[in-house]
């Protein structure tokens, strides 16, 4: 009874299987085993879908990379610009900063030009041969000339050093011509600076003509050279040999001047 139960049973389904093919024709194909098959048309679905989805995707992507070149060729662009106008503004800046600069000293020292008349500084010797000098700076400008070394005495001394005649400069030599209004031979000034005080005249006379030998040797002997070998000469006017008549003394005029050189009367 069972058995023709599940047979009669089994007939059934497979008569109602078959009125659903014959109901449905190409509705949907089959495989051979009788079970409908979905599948074309999900994966039509959901090909077109997924296609969808990729071309957004890929058109996303394309349109984020291009903006992302975009921005990126923006950045690059601003980046080359921002350094490029920096780059502008300090090299105007630093030629601005070096046309000042030159301008304001265009010699690159201290801020003036530097001029052949600046300041230098020469030394004088006072004193004698027989003591010994003391040595003092002299700042002149322009070029060093003997006249500017006997002034340089006479402002630090206090001595009258007027000159009848401008130094002589010769082969091996100078020659000096006082004035007789000088303190060499009207004795010493009134009043005398403490420094530089004498006690009489003949002592006066040996320390200026002693200083202004010893003064232009030095002055004018090279680096090296030997100030002992540029010789100094006294005369006085119309090419006298120098004479001090209230001290008895006189100097060859032919021979170079040294105080022990002097003839007493």
């Amino acid at each position: 009874m069972v058995r023709k139960f599940l047979v009669f049973t089994l007939l059934f389904c497979i008569t109602l299987a078959g009125c659903g093919r014959s109901d449905t024709p190409g509705d949907s194909p089959s495989d051979a085993s009788g079970i409908t098959t979905l599948s074309p048309v999900d994966i039509s679905g959901t090909g077109s879908e997924p296609s969808d989805g990729n071309s957004d995707a890929g058109s996303a992507s394309s349109d984020d990379a291009s903006g992302t070149g975009n921005a990126s060729s923006n950045n690059a662009s601003g980046a080359d610009s921002e350094p490029s106008d920096g780059s502008s503004d300090t090299d105007s800046t630093s030629s601005g900063d070096a046309s000042e600069t030159g301008s304001a000293d265009p010699d690159g020292g201290s801020g003036a030009p530097i001029s052949p008349d600046s300041a230098q500084t020469a030394t004088i010797y006072v004193g004698t041969r027989a003591a010994g000098f003391t040595l003092y700076p002299l700042t002149y400008e322009g070029t060093l000339t003997p006249e500017i070394l006997i002034q340089g005495i006479q402002d630090l001394t206090g001595w009258n050093l007027t000159l009848a005649e401008s130094v002589i400069s010769g082969r091996g030599g100078m020659s000096v011509c006082l004035s007789e209004e000088s303190s060499l031979f009207t004795g010493p000034p009134d009043p005398q600076k403490d420094e530089f005080h004498v006690y009489d005249g003949e002592q006066l006379a040996e320390m200026i003509l002693d200083s202004i030998q010893k003064t232009l040797q030095n002055g004018f002997t090279g680096e090296g050279g030997d100030p002992e070998a540029l010789d100094i000469w006294y005369y006085m006017q119309d090419n006298h040999p120098l004479t001090l008549p209230n001290l008895g003394l006189s100097w060859p005029i032919d021979q170079p001047y040294q105080w022990t050189g002097a003839v007493r009367d």
